[in-house]
This record gives structure tokens, sequence and C-alpha cells, in this order.
């Protein structure tokens, strides 16, 4: 796309009052190269998305890191950092879930009037998560019997 281009199609989902964001997206591997086009493809994945406009992308430098996890002694880090927008609350939560940035901030609008609808995607994508987290035996909800 050319600037004009971006430039156009960012007033539109502005108008639209599509949500506006900045995300900030870690990956890690024992590897440089891996790190490096496994962060690439990751974001080539998310700008796939149809209800997902990434209008910049800031990919910083691959950093050598010392002991980043219990038994690793040496990896490789890199951030991307996304300004994007999401035509509405339950694309962006699951854009949160599946893509997994480490830091988000909400940039405009100033208030979004959420309809019903909207929130009940919301809830259930949640709830969908921790249900498969359950399933997986990696979490879920611990309930206690009354004493």
């Amino acid at each position: 796309m050319s600037d004009d281009s971006i430039r156009d199609e960012i007033k539109k989902k502005r108008k639209d009052e599509w949500i506006e964001a900045w995300f900030a997206i870690e990956a890690l591997a024992v590897d440089e190269k891996v790190v490096r086009e496994s962060l690439a493809g990751h974001i080539e994945k998310m700008s796939k998305l149809r209800e997902i406009f990434i209008y910049e992308k800031d990919f910083k430098p691959t950093l050598k890191t010392k002991n980043p996890l219990k038994n690793v002694k040496e990896a490789f880090s890199q951030v991307v950092e996304l300004k994007l927008f999401a035509k509405n609350l339950p694309i962006l939560v699951s854009t949160v879930i599946l893509y997994g940035p480490s830091a988000i901030e909400i940039l405009g609008p100033d208030n979004k009037k959420t309809s019903i609808e909207e929130m009940q995607n919301v809830t259930n994508i949640i709830a969908g998560i921790v249900h498969q987290f359950a399933a997986a035996g990696v979490g879920g909800i611990v309930l206690t019997p009354p004493k």
C-alpha cells in the first residue's frame, strides 16, 4: 500500500470507529534466525486477518539474552511494535488471545458504545479459553466445597 492509501485507510477506520491500538509482541528462541523468522511469520499471519488493519510495524533489533528461562543459558529476543485497528471489541480480544502481545495501549476512540452482542461475544471468547485450558489440564476454575 502507498503512504496515501494507508493514510486514507486510517481516516476511514477512525471515522467508522474501529478500535485503534498499539501492541508490543516479543519472541524468544535459542537461535537468532528462528526468532526473527518466527516473529515475522507471526505478524504476517496477523496482518491477513480481515478485521484487523496493521498500519505500522517496527521490528526492534534482535538481542542476545543470558539465562532468560530456567535451564536456558542463552537465547535471542526480538520485539515488534505495531499500530493497528480492530473492527470491534470481540475482534480485539480474540487478537490479543491468539497473538499474545506483551503490552497493549488503546489509542482510540475516546469512547465506544458496546452492544449486548459484543459483550456476549467477548464473554464467550474468554469462557471458551478458560475451558480449553481446563481440558488441557493447565488451568480452569477451582471450586471449593462449603465447610
